[in-house]
């Protein structure tokens, strides 16, 4: 099985663990605020996984919907939306094929899901992905938001697409379908080097642990790119 696959299916807690460091400045939220209106807005997200996306959107009175493929990122989704005394539906869907009502949301968010499909579907990922980014469209009212979240490199100085599949994916969003994209530092604070480690060596593997160990970083740079589009 995809390491990502069976991290979705078989560690969604430990995955949570994991981004619930991540962001330690606050940067995405502000960044999505300044991109579309949330207060009031009818939100979906599209490959919802644990929860990041609405646990960061929430305080801000707008209406959430979560979706995703993988019933075990539902399962602790729910776990962290208890925790946080929140309540929002929580649907398990293929984000190419929703069954949410055409033009029902204000704005629909993707976070960190769709570039899966250029490894999973190397040789069709822009087939596939345009389903996903039809799909987004086809749920959007008139005049909606469309936000994509992806990563912009984990552990490195400077963002940049991390392998040339994502470069081409990010480079397609922008010329192809007319995304605009901003760069935010979303940096993990993991409180020690030996959890930064541990996490790190979990979800992006040795190599990328060995980095962490070398630099000492109890804080983990990241960037993250945010591509917009109004439709």
């Amino acid at each position: 099985m995809d390491h990502f696959r069976n991290v979705y299916t078989n560690k969604a807690a430990a995955y949570h663990e994991l981004i619930a460091a991540e962001d330690a400045d606050g940067n995405l939220r502000k960044a999505l605020e300044s991109t579309a209106p949330f207060a009031g807005a009818r939100v979906l997200d599209l490959g919802s996984g644990s929860g990041r996306i609405p646990l960061l959107l929430r305080g801000l009175d707008c209406t959430i919907v979560a979706s995703d493929l993988h019933y075990a990122m539902l399962v602790e989704q729910q776990a962290q939306q208890t925790a946080a005394g929140g309540r929002w539906p929580l649907v398990q869907a293929d984000g190419r094929a929703t069954p949410f009502t055409s033009g029902w949301a204000d704005v629909v968010t993707a976070g960190w899901a769709f570039g899966h499909l250029v490894g999973w579907y190397p040789d069709a990922w822009q087939q596939q992905a345009g389903r996903a980014i039809a799909e987004m469209r086809r749920t959007a009212k008139p005049g909606g938001m469309l936000i994509i979240m992806e990563t912009l490199g984990t552990g490195v100085l400077q963002p940049a697409p991390p392998h040339a599949g994502l470069a081409s994916y990010y480079a397609w969003l922008e010329n192809e379908h007319g995304f605009v994209r901003t760069t935010v530092a979303t940096d993990y604070n993991f409180g020690s080097v030996d959890r930064a480690v541990e996490l790190c060596s979990f979800f992006f593997g040795e190599e990328m642990a060995e980095r962490v160990h070398s630099n000492g970083w109890s804080r983990v740079p990241e960037f993250t790119g945010v591509w917009s589009k109004s439709i």
